[in-house]
């Protein structure tokens, strides 16, 4: 077997095998930690396209070859394999970028209820302020990030490691900054909770619009155009406070020069949490750029 490996990754050309050392050419690329797929149209391939991680099956080919298959080639185009591979690798990349949004406000989460939820002080944040942070934070960025092109290298090994090391210290150095904001306003400013609310998910907004930025803004057509968002969804939560309804529905006190001074400054403790995180991501982008 050992053999078999080293000739495989040696050789680049094969033929005259029958359907038995196909398949074996193949475990023997997965076993050297390739991503081997698989690109067949006969009963013979049937073998190596289900020891394949991808198996590419030609629309003009068998019941069996296509029945085995991820993929099938409808048009039997060989043409149509770079594309797909590039938009999964697309999608893929994405997920994965979105994912660390999502993850970073169940830590949030997490660290409120476990620091003030336990306690008889009144929770920072309703459920509606919640889900009003959470939608221009993450539901509405998450959507056209989701859909946005993306470049570099992907690898699926150590993604949960990595969505740790990012999630974990950027939801708990959000949490510093919502909570010391609101207790600041609430315990030294004696404002009433319906203010100092105001404060916490006013904070939440701008770490959340900020983690946008750290985690998105690369290159300048990409950059310009995550600032622009951002800028219309910061637009979008000040309309909410400026309007009465809005502002009586999510329960949040108008704008004015008691809440927004907390509010900053418990944004910028989580921004001195978040900053090494912005450093972090850069090496990365710049590795996957180049590889």
């Amino acid at each position: 077997a050992e053999e078999l490996r080293r000739l495989v990754l040696a050789t680049a050309v094969f033929g005259r095998i029958v359907p038995e050392e196909k398949r074996r050419v193949v475990e023997a690329l997965r076993d050297a930690g390739r991503y081997g797929a698989m690109i067949g149209d006969g009963v013979n391939d049937v073998p190596a396209l289900k020891a394949a991680q991808l198996a590419i099956a030609q629309g003009s080919g068998t019941q069996m070859a296509r029945t085995v298959s991820d993929v099938v080639l409808v048009r039997s185009e060989f043409a149509a394999v770079p594309a797909m591979v590039a938009e999964g690798r697309k999608i893929l990349r994405n997920v994965q970028r979105v994912a660390k949004l999502f993850v970073t406000k169940s830590v949030f989460a997490g660290f409120l209820i476990l620091s003030i939820g336990l306690t008889p002080t009144a929770y920072p944040l309703l459920p509606r302020q919640l889900t009003l942070a959470a939608t221009l934070t993450i539901g509405i960025p998450g959507f056209f990030l989701a859909l946005a092109p993306s470049s570099g290298r992907h690898s699926s090994q150590g993604f949960l490691r990595e969505l740790a090391r990012f999630a974990l210290p950027a939801g708990t150095a959000a949490g510093l900054g919502v909570l010391s904001s609101y207790l600041f306003a609430l315990n030294v400013l004696d404002l009433g909770v319906r203010e100092s609310r105001t404060v916490a998910t006013t904070t939440l907004v701008l770490v959340g619009l900020y983690l946008i930025l750290a985690l998105e803004a690369e290159g300048r057509l990409r950059a310009t155009a995550v600032t622009l968002l951002t800028l219309l969804l910061l637009a979008a939560y000040a309309l909410v406070l400026a309007a009465p309804p809005a502002r009586a529905f999510f329960a949040l006190a108008g704008p004015g020069a008691a809440t927004l001074p907390p509010a900053i400054a418990g944004a910028s403790i989580a921004g001195l949490g978040l900053a090494p995180l912005g450093q972090s991501v850069r090496p990365l982008r710049a590795r996957a750029a180049g590889g």
